[in-house]
């Protein structure tokens, strides 16, 4: 009994001993390419090397999984590393680097998370269903009117407060959450017809509150993010294919409009003479054509709309397995929107692998969770399946638009980005993954007598 108990121990050790590994391979190799710049990394080496270990040691006594935590705390190093590295030998967009800032993150999502712990069973209740589209509406409608763009790109995404920026639309993000767990926890919509129809009056409210704030981007992910939660929720029938068919139909036929629109307007817009409504369609149309057609031929462009991504062509065709030799910086944005091309630039395929990796690690622990957690919360389940597919969806949108494999989205990546409001959501979400990861130790914990009376698995309290 008590070699079954010290194995997953040993374990825990081993990932925590990995992640250790990483943090001094990474100061090694700041060192190597900085030299003496590279001290305002090594300063916080130790304290990150000690960070990494207690936290490690705490996921694996509360029995969380380790497998998640290799993942986060991996993506999370690299991050700082990556983004020190950034103010150092990049042009970068927003301000300087802020070690503090990058680990915020942890107690706000510790507060978030006991917040989670005593609300979880109200906020997943139906009325949530109503509560969260009033939620998104307000924030369009803030947006809307006080919204700023601090970097210039046309997109009224932020809300300025006394000198700081939020992100407003990442709240959007954690309100859709709500929303699909409510929606299938109301017994009420358990008809196909009943899901499909508010689900999809929830989706066009974002639709349009983001092509008031002229912000696509974030809708892209809520997007996917509905598409995946009614593949996986929503049982099987004729309804549900023909909805599917339907939507991708009009998607096409969204951007085969946009591509028209775009080619008719053009001339007014050159010529100054938009009126009230073609003023709206314009710079929706403008940014469709523009993404489609870049991504399609970046040389199209290659010092307007198709310049970022030439620049990271050039930077993947530089780099080796630990990066460049000839100190290529020329980059767009690479503490945000390119930060994956630029990492890959700055140290290697090898890094960039690992990124990959970790993304994956993340999806698969995040579908087994909320695949056991099924079984006892179906709430729950969902609330997990989505924050796994908000963090790996805008990874992989990102990092495959920046590598131009698809049409480019220009947000930023879940852990390598700047952006205090996001990273901290980020934060949040694993937060809410490592709390109900628990639930794949069950077996471990029914040996131990974790069970209620009625012989089911007591997942409400702490373990």
């Amino acid at each position: 009994m008590k070699q079954k108990h010290t194995q997953p121990r040993n374990a825990a050790s081993r990932f925590i001993l990995c992640i250790i590994i990483l943090e001094i391979l990474l100061g090694a190799i700041m060192y190597l390419k900085l030299g003496e710049q590279a001290k305002d990394y090594l300063f916080v080496l130790i304290p990150t090397i000690a960070t990494s270990a207690l936290l490690g040691i705490y996921v694996s006594l509360k029995e969380r999984s380790m497998w998640l935590y290799l993942a986060v705390a991996m993506l999370a190093n690299i991050a700082l590393a990556y983004q020190m590295y950034v103010d150092l030998n990049y042009s970068f967009v927003t301000s300087t680097y802020s070690v503090a800032k990058h680990a915020i993150g942890i107690p706000i999502a510790c507060v978030f998370i006991v917040f989670y712990r005593l609300t979880a069973k109200y906020l997943t209740k139906g009325w949530m269903a109503y509560g969260a589209p009033l939620i998104c509406i307000a924030i369009y409608a803030a947006l809307y009117l006080y919204g700023i763009d601090p970097n210039g790109y046309g997109t009224k995404a932020w809300i300025s407060i006394k000198g700081y920026t939020f992100q407003l639309t990442d709240i959007a993000k954690i309100a859709a959450m709500f929303f699909y767990s409510a929606l299938f926890a109301r017994k009420k919509f358990n008809s196909d017809a009943s899901l499909l129809w508010l689900s999809t009056i929830f989706f066009c409210l974002n639709l349009v509150g983001s092509v008031m704030i002229h912000e696509l981007g974030s809708f892209f992910i809520l997007f996917f993010l509905h598409i995946a939660i009614l593949l996986m929720f929503m049982r099987n029938s004729k309804l549900k294919r023909n909805y599917m068919l339907t939507v991708f139909a009009l998607c096409a036929l969204g951007v085969g409009s946009s591509f028209l629109c775009y080619h008719l307007l053009k001339p007014y817009a050159d010529a100054g003479a938009l009126n009230t409504v073609t003023s709206i369609a314009w710079p929706i149309a403008k940014k469709v054509y523009e993404r489609f057609s870049t991504a399609a031929n970046i040389t199209l462009d290659p010092y307007g709309a198709g310049y970022q991504l030439n620049q990271g062509k050039k930077a993947m065709w530089m780099a080796g397995l630990f990066g460049n030799q000839i100190h290529f910086n020329a980059i767009p944005v690479p503490e945000s929107d390119m930060a994956f091309v630029a990492l890959i630039n700055s140290f290697g395929f090898v890094f960039g692998f690992i990124v990959l990796a970790c993304f994956a690690i993340i999806m698969i622990v995040g579908s087994e969770t909320s695949r056991v957690l099924y079984n006892y919360d179906k709430e729950r389940s969902i609330l997990v399946y989505a924050s796994t597919m908000l963090l790996y969806l805008q990874g992989m949108i990102v990092i495959l638009g920046s590598c131009n494999l698809i049409p480019f989205a220009g947000l930023p990546i879940p852990f390598l980005s700047r952006g205090g409001t996001y990273q901290t959501i980020v934060c949040c979400l694993c937060a809410i993954m490592f709390y109900e990861s628990r639930v794949l130790s069950l077996p471990l914990k029914q040996e131990r007598g974790y069970m209620n009376e009625q012989n089911t698995p007591n997942i409400s309290g702490s373990y």
